[in-house]
């Protein structure tokens, strides 16, 4: 490992906004899982529900949950991107 290489592992293991945005990436990443399984299961149960009024409450609960996944999906690909901040250190 080069010298600039080790430096920047330094810098970046010593700079406190750029740990916070890796919790936040790790823990994004989870909660996405979690949505993912949910969806996958909601889906599961529109397809074995044959009641209108229940099947109408999953559709939207299912629009919802992929809404929320978007939007997270989203912000993990803002996290992902190395701020600005961190290039100028």
């Amino acid at each position: 490992m080069n010298l600039t290489k080790l430096a920047n592992k330094t810098r970046d293991f010593l700079s406190f906004a750029e740990r916070k945005r890796k919790e936040k990436k790790k823990f994004l990443k989870h909660v996405l899982k979690k949505l993912k399984k949910h969806e996958k299961s909601l889906l599961k149960e529109l397809k074995e529900t044959s009641d209108a009024d229940r099947r109408a409450g999953l559709e939207s609960e299912i629009a919802l949950v992929h809404a929320q996944r978007k939007k997270g999906v989203a912000r993990l690909q803002e996290l992902k991107k190395p701020s600005k901040s961190a290039k100028k250190a």
